[in-house]
């Protein structure tokens, strides 16, 4: 009686991991196509705009799936950040300093990231919201993109890492509000609807 259980636990384990893989692997390429793009070094700009054309149309048809993973390595990156706020370097490179009034930052960053990012998991999500987020992941590819490319692991945050943090924080507002206003115009609908039947006999007298 177990058994149907058990592979149900499996397959959804192993249907799991399997589209985690595929959102770091579609990530990988839209994070190199945004690299590619706006910091080409001897890379191709042109290769690069290929790159995130493919992966923002795929991100943008199976953003329902890996909104889950998102999420999850949002709330690991919270967790490094809160190691490197303790101990004052990077997690990745322990013989490099990073000052943990920035690390702090970065972890609030994440933190505010992943609580908004997991109220969007489990639903169909419309265009406002797909536009959203995926401009949320383009401006944190561009974080990234800025601060690897700069060659700058454990220098001090400027004037652009946090505009680009408050850009991305901001499309993610835009999601949850627009989720919020429209469920609360339809909790309003519905009151509506269930008021009208009460107001009849008054109407016909």
């Amino acid at each position: 009686m177990q058994k149907p259980g058990i592979m149900s636990q499996v397959k959804s384990g192993l249907r799991l991991a399997g589209l985690t893989l595929v959102f770091l692997g579609i990530a990988g390429l839209f994070f190199v196509g945004v690299d590619y793009l706006f910091f080409p070094a001897d890379h191709s700009r042109v290769l690069g705009l290929v790159f995130l054309v493919i992966s923002a149309l795929i991100m943008v048809v199976t953003m329902n799936r890996w909104l889950t993973p998102l999420a999850g390595l949002l709330a690991l990156a919270v967790l490094n950040g809160m190691l490197s706020t303790s101990t004052g370097h990077l997690l990745a490179n322990p013989t490099q300093p990073m000052s943990r009034l920035d690390a702090l930052y970065v972890t609030t960053f994440f933190a505010a990231s992943a609580a908004l990012a997991s109220t969007l998991r489990g639903r169909q999500l419309n265009i406002v919201e797909r536009v959203a987020v995926l401009a949320f992941v383009f401006s944190l590819a561009l974080l990234m993109a800025y601060d690897g490319t700069r060659h700058r692991p454990g220098a001090p945050l400027d004037g652009t890492d946090f505009t680009l943090m408050g850009i991305s924080l901001c499309c993610l507002l835009v999601a949850w509000g627009y989720d919020r206003l429209r469920r609360r115009r339809g909790h309003n609908l519905r009151d509506h609807h269930l008021r009208r039947p009460a107001s009849f006999p008054a109407d016909s007298n």
